[in-house]
């Protein structure tokens, strides 16, 4: 049977090994074991790890977009989608995105194509400068589902999550969070739901889901999607109506 501090130790292990391995790197490890004489229990001299320094969560990005709640110009059951979640966790000193600032290069890719790639490596040059923990790569919602699962683990020191989705089909419209704490007080926050806003990301003039391509030049700011009454249900990235919200994302920690 594993001591507490064994347990500990290869819990460490296992978190670092697995947030190496998401950043596309080899990692190899070996665990130097020295053999106690009988006698006795713990050493004296060593501290176990804050076993609350890492948790696990779970994140369920669910939504209710259907012609039913977004009548307006509905890009039909068979289109509709989220594309594959991207994020990561961080600390404070590293923003991906936000609300009236310019879209990155990552950021347009996956709001306009669903393409992660860029993003991922603006995400791997802040784990490499300090400042974010792990890359977070899940599955979107397909047609044929209204919702999807990722787990991960963060730790204190990178307690902040920012994950987008692309709104698809669309010129540039995506949902997602920017820096959101899974700590309050020093605790780990066992459950809480975000409901999604849908944004335009300011890259992409078109207004309605199936536009064709017509870069904004200049850039503008990402915003929450508003749009013409005619053109889709948005205001202020939120049914113009009843304020349904298009997605939701609830994190839950894991035991």
């Amino acid at each position: 049977m594993l001591s507490a501090g064994l347990a500990n130790m290869l819990k460490e292990l296992s978190y670092s090994s697995l947030n190496i391995l998401k950043r596309g790197k080899i990692f190899l490890a070996f665990v130097l074991l020295s053999a106690c004489g009988g006698g006795g229990g713990g050493g004296g001299g060593s501290s176990d790890p804050d076993p609350a320094a890492i948790a696990t969560y779970t994140v369920t990005f669910s939504t209710e977009w259907s012609g039913v709640t977004f009548p307006t110009n509905y890009p039909g059951d068979r289109d509709r989608h989220f594309s594959s979640l991207v994020g990561a966790t961080h600390n404070e000193q590293v923003i991906f995105w936000e609300s009236g600032q310019l879209a990155s290069e990552g950021i347009e890719k996956v709001a306009e194509d669903g393409d992660n790639s860029v993003l991922e490596s603006e995400i791997d040059s802040a784990i490499d400068t300090g400042t974010a923990d792990a890359v977070l790569m899940g599955d979107g919602i397909p047609d044929t589902a209204t919702e999807t699962e990722l787990m991960f683990l963060v730790s204190k020191n990178y307690p902040l999550v920012s994950l987008v989705s692309m709104l698809a089909p669309s010129p540039d419209w995506f949902v997602g969070v920017s820096g959101v704490s899974l700590m309050q007080g020093g605790d780990w926050i066992d459950e809480f739901a975000i409901d999604l806003v849908a944004y335009d990301a300011g890259t992409d003039s078109g207004v309605v889901y199936y536009a064709a391509n017509n870069d904004t030049d200049p850039q503008n700011v990402i915003l929450p999607l508003d749009s013409l009454a005619t053109d889709t249900d948005f205001a202020d990235g939120v049914h113009r109506d009843d304020g349904r919200h298009v997605a939701t994302f609830r994190f839950k920690r894991e035991p």
